[in-house]
């Protein structure tokens, strides 16, 4: 790894740093990579522009960079902070801050440099004990130098920074051990592993507070003036983390502080000044695959990737017979078809025979199939003559009139969780499982960050409108908001926005259907098809009914993955989001789903080009000026990123007059085979979902006396699950009502 050196300071030479850079690549050859087992090298670059921009890194000629600059008035920019728009990590070191804290400046180039080489995206955290109560767990940020800050050492006549060794990071002391490089006793002990030396501090993320917090011992003033002097500076990599998860009132003093000293804050604007569309709306349903759903197009539309009836594809059962796709789907499929990870890859099948595994799928799944059953999952539901007669009046009334995505595939071959991660934030962290009352410890913590978060740092409108349990609380970050009444709202609300003034409509909208009961809407098998058909209905109607916004507005239809059902079209080949490939490779996206992009400013027909979930994403981000998230999205992707759509919706001078004032759904029937008030079983998605709300902690005594946290009811032992207890839709809604909290007058 090279680091980039630029000298910007007004008070030190070339050659003083030149110094300094030798000093500190001998600290990380001869004691750093001897322990560590990998290293860098700093290396001074010459200066470009007027001063630095840490969007375009026009000092960079490595592979990170850091500037010496003398005043801390560079916007987020604290110390070593983060990686730009490019993904390329940066730091600075303000030598007027380094003298206010007493400390050398080439000992901070030595820790921001330790610092940018062991974590170059500032996101690793590593589970241990809280250093104040131990019995608590919380995620420690992966840094080198924080806890030992104060420590320093010579390194020919160069004063650099101490930093932890590979044992700082474990649970159990071990003897003879060393936790930091120096070794220095601290009252007559060693630093223990993840504890604090005097003048030092951590930072960790609290499941307990659901927030990050940094450390200090209780009395250590040096640190506490360290941390007092640097967030009175600027707001720094500490303030960032602490951003989205904090209070309502933390927000509107983070804006007041903004305000009061001129900060340039961000508001919304289209990239292309030709781009009409000021809001954008997301309606993602659940578990259906394009050929299901949108595949019997090609009766009218032969340009579709879709079904040919002539020719229809067709699967073998284990018992050798060949499954063809007919128009025959049903409204209600009774039981989940598989669309877990292993069940998706065997579906989507080997290259040389692809897409070849669905039916056998369903039968390892559900050994007492019938025949009818494997039909459904090859069925499709078919276009009519005319729109009057088609099977989906209202999806296939919107592929009709606007443009349908016919490439758009999953962000990965697996469940629904994963994929609506990849929809909010461009990845899921890794994990590829969902819990389950059989698989309890798949449970994890998201805490990545989301599209709502880099919405929010930029001003920009945003609410997710839903019907019940939103799903996407699963979020650490998103839990936060949705606790504290931020960022969230029901759909009684979407309907008198969409009614109001086009102005007060949100930037950006995301609607969660209904996950529960008789009336979910969802479309997620055994949910009625028709209940989904009558909620897209009802979003287009409310946005179409008022012109301002229809004319402004740009709406998605999409499905979260396949679910299980049939697709001809083998999924291609991709980058992984990021480094969490431990469980598996995610180089390749997931099974084809029906998306359909409707607006006035769109023409009708068919857009080819290869979509994923993180296409929105690079779409939301390249219109409003976000930094990226996940590498899917970076510059050098080449053909395996993430493609946007903007092209499309920039085509016409004028909004179109020929659009369906009111698309119209076929009714469903009322609940067969259970009372009005019953809830039907849950399904795997529903089950998941209630058990996350489930392990919720308590407020109160309940906390103090689990002390454990987002998993409250987990054991000691790690090998032992949390115990799960009776699932109910009722009892998760009124456990939530009890955890949210109004905020107070003037939040």
């Amino acid at each position: 790894m090279i680091i980039s050196v630029v000298n910007r300071s007004r008070t030190i030479s070339d050659g003083e740093l030149q110094r300094v850079i030798r000093a500190i690549n001998r600290q990380i050859t001869e004691d750093f990579e001897p322990y560590w087992s990998f290293g860098a090298t700093l290396r001074l670059e010459g200066k470009v522009g007027r001063r630095p921009n840490k969007e375009s890194l026009l000092g960079l000629r490595g592979d990170a960079i850091l500037y010496l600059w003398d005043k801390p008035n560079v916007q987020d920019a604290l110390g070593y902070h983060d990686t730009n728009a490019r993904g390329i990590p940066y730091g600075f070191v303000f030598t007027e801050l380094s003298k206010k804290l007493g400390e050398s400046w080439s000992v901070t180039l030595s820790h921001e440099a330790l610092e940018l080489l062991a974590d170059a995206q500032v996101n690793l955290l590593i589970q241990g004990p809280h250093p104040e109560k131990p019995t608590l767990e919380v995620f420690h940020w992966f840094e080198m130098c924080d806890a030992v800050q104060s420590q320093t050492y010579q390194v020919d006549g160069i004063e650099v920074s101490n930093f932890v060794l590979p044992l700082y990071f474990t649970k159990e002391e071990q003897e003879g051990g060393r936790n930091d490089f120096l070794g220095l006793l601290t009252r007559g002990k060693g630093l223990a592993s993840f504890g604090v030396a005097p003048g030092g501090y951590i930072g960790f993320f609290n499941p307990r507070t659901r927030a990050h917090e940094q450390w200090a011992p209780p009395g250590d003033a040096r640190a506490s003036k360290r941390l007092a002097m640097k967030a009175s500076v600027k707001y720094g990599r500490g303030y960032l983390r602490k951003h989205t998860q904090a209070t309502a009132s933390r927000d509107v003093t983070h804006q007041a502080l903004l305000r009061r000293r001129n900060a340039k804050t961000i508001t919304a604007r289209a990239t292309d000044e030709r781009d009409p569309i000021k809001h954008v709306v997301v309606l993602m349903l659940e578990n259906r695959s394009f050929d299901h759903m949108l595949g019997g197009m090609t009766k009218i539309d032969p340009t579709v990737e879709g079904i040919q009836p002539n020719h229809p594809a067709g699967n073998a059962a284990p018992n050798g017979t060949i499954v063809q796709q007919q128009p025959i789907a049903d409204w209600v499929v009774q039981r989940d078809l598989n669309h877990e990870l292993n069940g998706t890859l065997e579906q989507i099948g080997p290259s040389a025979d692809p897409m070849s595994g669905f039916v056998t799928s369903y039968v390892e799944r559900y050994q007492d199939a019938s025949d009818a059953e494997l039909n459904q999952v090859m069925a499709y539901f078919p276009f009519g003559d005319r729109p009057e007669e088609d099977s989906l009046p209202v999806l296939h009334g919107l592929a009709r009139n606007f443009s349908v995505c016919d490439h758009w595939f999953a962000s990965m071959p697996g469940p629904t969780w994963q994929n609506r991660f990849f929809a909010h934030s461009g990845t899921c962290l890794g994990h590829t499982e969902m819990p389950s009352k059989t698989n309890p410890l798949a449970m994890r913590l998201y805490y990545q960050e989301t599209i709502f978060d880099r919405l929010s740092d930029s001003n920009i409108d945003w609410t997710i409108f839903h019907d019940g349990i939103p799903q996407s609380i699963v979020l650490t970050r998103l839990l936060t908001r949705y606790l504290t009444f931020r960022g969230y709202d029901g759909m009684d609300s979407f309907f008198d926005a969409a009614a109001g003034d086009a102005a007060e409509f949100p930037q950006y909208a995301f609607i969660e259907p209904h996950y529960f009961g008789s009336t979910e809407n969802d479309q997620h098998p055994p949910a009625d098809v028709r209940q989904g058909e009558k909620l897209i209905a009802d979003v287009y109607n409310a946005i179409r009914q008022n012109k301002a916004l229809w004319e402004s507005t740009l709406l998605v239809v999409t499905y979260d993955e396949h679910g299980g059902f049939y697709d001809h079209v083998p999924p291609p080949k991709t980058v992984a989001p990021d480094d969490h490939t431990a469980n598996w490779t995610f180089d390749r996206l997931g099974v084809r789903v029906p998306t359909i992009l409707v607006t006035p400013w769109i023409k009708k027909g068919v857009i080819k080009t290869v979509f994923d979930h993180t296409s929105l994403l690079r779409y939301l981000c390249d219109k409003w000026d976000l930094e990226p998230l996940g590498q899917r999205m970076q510059a050098g992707a080449g053909d395996k990123q993430a493609n946007t759509f903007a092209d499309e919706l920039t085509q016409l001078s004028a909004p179109r007059t020929d659009t369906p004032e009111r698309l119209l759904a076929k009714a469903p029937p009322q609940a067969r085979g259970m009372r009005a008030k019953e809830e039907p079983p849950l399904g795997h998605s529903q089950e998941a979902l209630l058990m996350y709300v489930d392990q919720l902690p308590e407020p109160g005594p309940e906390i103090s006396k689990r002390g454990q946290g987002l998993r409250s009811r987990r054991s000691k032992q790690r090998s032992k699950a949390p115990a799960v207890g009776t699932l109910s839709v009722a009892t998760a809604e009124a456990k939530l009502e009890r955890l949210r909290s109004k905020p107070k007058s003037g939040d």
